[in-house]
């Protein structure tokens, strides 16, 4: 369970991932970025609430994925 500033973390990531997913103009193509690991199944909930699927791979820097978001047809 995250504490303290990793929630306050946590929930700042998760809040502007939301706030990119929601502003896509163009929905046809995949999206890339970097988040932190603890928040691939909050980052899959909202993938899923914009018709977006979920690829998580493993990048070098520690404590972090790659996470592709690509929409569902």
């Amino acid at each position: 369970m995250l504490e303290g500033t990793d929630q306050w973390t946590a929930g700042f990531e998760m809040g502007r991932l939301d706030q990119q997913l929601a502003a896509l103009v163009l929905r046809d193509r995949p999206v890339g970025l970097t988040i932190r690991s603890v928040n691939g199944e909050q980052a899959a909930a909202i993938a899923r609430r914009h018709g977006y699927g979920l690829d998580l791979r493993a990048v070098d820097e520690p404590g972090r994925v790659w996470a592709v978001f690509s929409p569902e047809c």
